[in-house]
């Protein structure tokens, strides 16, 4: 038997811009790809600069909390998580099935910062809420336009003796959001349920090639590189999903920095090539997709800092769509009268994907991820 993430959303660091809250109360949704009768949390405090204290986590099947489980760490009922690490708490015995919603809620009865953090704005797999206070129990909210986050939670692990296929959809926004994540894990967890691990690794803001620029703490949280976390992090994933590459383009016209540094779509290309070849040495094959058109500003027409970096998406996207394991999604959700993202597809910013055009994105994946489960089966 061996411990498995049923689901596992990566808590990243929010220490420039944390977050103060003389109590807390925080109710979690996640959804299990695995089934077990054995469970477990994992719980981070990677970033914090002091002990977190959790008088109490409970979990339970329902949103209501009835008949939950008491969740300890070595037999204690409060969860110490010291500053700089994580922690598994004791395991739980406790029926889960494939596709099973499982609910996780955390109270903290005294003053701390947190800066371990998670979050999402599709609510289908994972929502969570979060209250100022103990004695009000908050509701969950289920419009995707809301961010919904979340402290120390990283993954719900299962123990279970099956064979699993371990995925990492990593990335930026366009992941972290789950609007892509979400119908694939869904179809997945319907088609093969009990075969899938996956590893949710996005963070807003993030990019291929530069880590966050420190100008201000709003920057700092968009984490180092997509291609320095890989060459950090050890994985067992036979798949990496990489959403990638907007916030190379756009953040040089927000950031002095990174403009300073000046990354062309040369260096792009290069950089995505290094990320399969890390990838390669990871025994991981790579899939990632084209870039869709996206806007800075809500004009009728094209700005010039707008036409530069449409012409540098699209000279990326041609290198890309020459390379092995790359999907068409900036074609797909292009509106080709005007050029620019579809106005279905579009989450309201010109930036972001809504859950329809998330789900076009997850239809080009699908047959890839199918044929991948397939060859390892074999």
């Amino acid at each position: 038997m061996q411990w498995y993430p049923g689901f596992y959303q990566l808590t990243h660091d929010f220490s420039a811009l944390p977050f103060h809250y003389s109590e807390l109360r925080q109710s979690i949704k996640v959804t299990t790809s695995l089934a077990g009768s054995c469970c477990r949390l994992k719980l981070t405090n990677r970033y914090g600069r002091q002990n977190l204290i959790f008088d109490k986590v409970i979990l339970a099947d329902n949103s209501e909390f009835k008949n939950s489980h008491q969740i300890y760490c070595h037999h204690q009922e409060q969860i110490v998580i010291p500053r700089g690490q994580f922690l598994f708490t004791d395991p739980v015995l406790m029926p889960i099935h494939a596709g099973q919603s499982l609910y996780i809620q955390m109270e903290a009865t005294r003053p701390q910062t947190y800066a371990d953090f998670a979050s999402t704005y599709h609510p289908g797999i994972t929502n969570a809420t979060i209250s100022r206070g103990i004695s009000a129990a908050p509701s969950f909210n289920n419009h995707w336009h809301s961010r919904k986050g979340w402290f120390s939670l990283e993954s719900l692990e299962v123990q279970t003796d099956r064979p699993v296929f371990q995925i990492e959809i990593t990335g930026d926004s366009l992941v972290e959001s789950g609007m892509v994540t979400e119908p694939l894990i869904q179809y997945f967890n319907r088609q093969f349920p009990n075969r899938l691990v996956w590893y949710q690794t996005g963070i807003a803001g993030n990019q291929l090639m530069l880590d966050a620029p420190v100008e201000e703490p709003l920057y700092e949280t968009f984490g180092i590189s997509l291609l320095h976390r890989h060459q950090l992090q050890e994985t067992n994933s036979k798949l990496t999903l990489a959403i990638i590459g907007t916030n190379d383009l756009l953040l040089p016209y927000y950031s002095r920095l990174i403009a300073e540094q000046n990354v062309t779509p040369q260096q792009l290309a290069l950089g995505f090539q290094r990320l399969r070849y890390q990838c390669r040495l990871n025994k991981s094959k790579l899939l990632t997709t084209t870039i869709a058109p996206l806007r800075m500003f809500d004009t009728a027409n094209l700005q010039p800092s707008e036409e530069i970096i449409d012409r540098q998406r699209q000279l990326l996207n041609h290198f890309l769509l020459q390379q092995p394991g790359v999907v068409d999604g900036g074609t797909l959700l292009t509106d080709h009268d005007t050029g620019q993202l579809r106005y279905q597809y579009d989450f309201g910013d010109h930036l972001h994907l809504s859950p329809a055009g998330g789900r076009q994105i997850a239809k080009l994946f699908i047959p890839l991820i199918q044929h991948e489960i397939d060859e390892k089966s074999r």
